[in-house]
């Protein structure tokens, strides 16, 4: 006979077993909450079925929206990577971040400055373990690494983009293999990266779920190259390309950040997770996106762009059962305002005080509050904007969705009233110059606001080859070829794309201008762009040779040599010949930048030459 010596459970035991096994969640719900913050890589601005997508399958990041906020006025400081990512980081506009453009792949080279204070060195103060999983793109230094900037833990690539197979940088050669963690170089051969990376997220939070924690899940995709796995493929297979293969992309990102929250769930700790969803700028229309793929919907712009298409983005923030859900917000947040915001929602006290971004936590929890935000600043390259309430002001716009044509004289100021007309494709500067002056006014306001930016109207330049005949005589870049702009009498902005500038990739240019007439010459200058962080750099040099008759040419003559070519700051100059000829034709040779020199961007690879007028005196 089989005794039972164990006394029947009483209601009294019972009750207290479940308080004993309830008590890990109620320290769960009592403690500080979790923070993850969701950055995508090149994606559009309504490419999810929350946003409008109808042609996107994305039910784990929709379903995100419902269980939380999901913002459509929401901005990024940038329109591409690095600047945007320093912004998010730092709570400042990328100027004051110290990053302005996208970092060096450089080994070594420096990013972001490491006495900047981060949301990684912020959570850490408060006792957070910190976590940075996927794309970095701050630095090639171990100053500027994750790990130096507050990470606990880091697993990714360096630099902008990387084959997700053989986890290759995929611009510049030679070859170079970009996958560390903790700073030391690891290597999976053949695994998928996005893969690679959603298993560590997932680890991370399985090995921190007792622990509060902040994970910077900066995921690579849908940024070139378009590489989706098989069974997104397939599901997109009657999609036209590039746009099946991005959309597969999308749902390759939404399928891995279902994974996360599902594990986030089984752990028994999303109600104690704030989540926060954004993109980090626009869709690529580089020709390694096969010129597009994604979409700006109703705005105008995308990646590299200030229209709204550039920097007007998907933005969720999700708090299950602890934020208002299921919440459309039309209020104007830019992502320096997340550190603030983060930091008061998670009750944090002595927050960084030289910050530019708001508190949106009060809006956040209560849906009908105005923002605090009412202006925000962008400065990228040649291109600035500004916007205050409803209006936006962009000097040297520029459209790289290529919905419109843009007059360089008339629309190098565009005014819009974005209450009115999100598309921004009719130019409004002509019918309100007082909104253009205030808001003019409003942007030198701003301490990153310069006397420079602001378009001036074009002087023509006379000398004696305005309007004459140019021809090559070398092979012309593809895109480049209207050479007419060289002797248009007009000095091209600061921008290669405008449509002023003749470009040439690793190669020399050469011209023959015909003055009509015999003439008598003193002086050549040579307009050239210099704009490192796109590898185009000054010529080396410049030649110029003469003749009568067009077919014998001699009195070579070269010009002077560039002086700042090691600067790191986009400017114009020009290159000069003083001489003294009678001549009728005119040869000119440039001499393109064949590789670029070591320390500066894209040292080792075929840089990049862009002249505009060739001034003949």
């Amino acid at each position: 006979m089989k005794y039972n010596l164990r006394p029947p459970l009483t209601k009294k035991w019972i009750n207290i077993l479940l308080i004993l096994i309830c008590m890990p969640c109620f320290a769960q719900t009592k403690s500080k909450p979790n923070v993850i913050i969701i950055y995508t890589d090149d994606q559009g601005a309504v490419d999810l079925g929350s946003y409008g997508a109808t042609d996107i399958y994305s039910p784990n990041i929709d379903k995100l929206a419902k269980e939380g906020t999901r913002f459509t006025q929401a901005y990024v400081a940038a329109p591409v990577c690095a600047p945007s990512r320093a912004a998010l980081l730092t709570g400042k506009y990328p100027q004051n971040a110290g990053v302005n453009s996208n970092t060096s792949h450089v080994p070594g080279s420096h990013g972001m400055p490491n006495n900047q204070y981060t949301l990684a060195e912020l959570f850490k103060d408060q006792g957070y373990k910190t976590g940075h999983i996927g794309k970095w793109h701050l630095g090639m230094s171990a100053e500027t690494s994750p790990n130096a900037q507050g990470f606990d833990y880091s697993f990714g690539h360096l630099r902008g983009c990387i084959d997700n197979y053989s986890h290759y940088f995929f611009w510049a050669g030679p070859n170079i293999h970009d996958l560390y963690e903790n700073g030391k170089e690891v290597f999976y051969d053949g695994q998928y990266f996005p893969d690679l990376a959603s298993d560590r997220a997932l680890q991370y939070v399985e090995d921190h779920k007792s622990d509060p924690f902040f994970m910077f899940y900066a995921i690579n995709m849908p940024h070139y190259p378009y590489q989706p796995t098989q069974k997104w493929r397939d599901y997109y297979k009657e999609v036209e390309k590039p746009r099946g293969d991005y959309a597969a992309f999308i749902s390759t990102i939404d399928e891995r950040i279902g994974f996360l929250i599902n594990k986030l769930e089984t752990l028994g700790i999303r109600d104690n997770t704030i989540i926060v969803y954004q993109s980090d700028n626009g869709y690529s229309t580089e020709m390694r996106a096969f010129n597009g793929g994604g979409s700006s919907g109703p705005y105008r712009g995308a990646k590299s762009s200030l229209f709204e298409g550039g920097i007007r983005l998907p933005a969720i923030i999700s708090w299950k059962n602890n934020l208002p859900q299921n919440i459309v917000n039309d209020e104007f947040l830019v992502n320096i305002d997340w550190l603030p915001t983060l930091a008061n929602l998670c009750d944090f006290n002595n927050l960084p005080k030289n910050i530019d971004g708001k508190d949106l936590s009060k809006m956040i929890k209560k849906p009908n509050t105005v923002s605090p935000r009412t202006n925000a600043f962008w400065k990228y390259g040649n291109q600035w904007a500004v916007r205050k309430e409803n209006w936006k002001l962009i000097g040297y716009p520029k459209d790289t969705s290529h919905k419109g044509e843009l007059d360089l004289e008339h629309d190098a100021l565009f005014l819009s009233n974005l209450d009115e007309d999100v598309s921004e494709m009719e130019n409004l500067a002509n019918k309100y110059p007082e909104v253009v002056e205030a808001l003019k006014t409003e942007y030198m306001s701003w301490e990153h606001g310069q006397a420079s930016d602001i378009p001036k109207k074009s002087v023509v330049i006379n000398h004696l080859g305005k309007s004459k005949k140019i021809k090559d005589i070398k092979k012309l870049h593809n895109k480049y070829k209207n050479i007419e702009v060289l002797l248009d009498g007009k000095r091209g902005y600061n921008d290669f794309s405008s449509g002023q500038w003749i470009g040439q990739e690793g190669k020399d240019l050469e011209f023959v201008i015909d003055l009509n007439t015999s003439q008598s010459i003193s002086n050549i200058n040579l307009g050239y762009l210099h704009n490192p962080s796109n590898w185009i750099y000054a010529p080396n040099t410049f030649e110029a040779s003469f003749s009568n008759d067009g077919k014998t040419y001699n009195n070579t003559i070269k010009s002077n040599t560039p002086s700042r070519i090691h600067n790191k700051n986009n400017f114009i100059d020009k290159l000069s010949i003083k001489t003294k000829q009678q001549a009728r034709y005119i040869k000119i040779n440039i001499k393109g930048i064949t590789k670029i020199p070591e320390n500066n961007e894209g040292a080792g690879s075929q840089g990049w030459v862009f002249i505009d007028e060739i001034i003949i005196n």
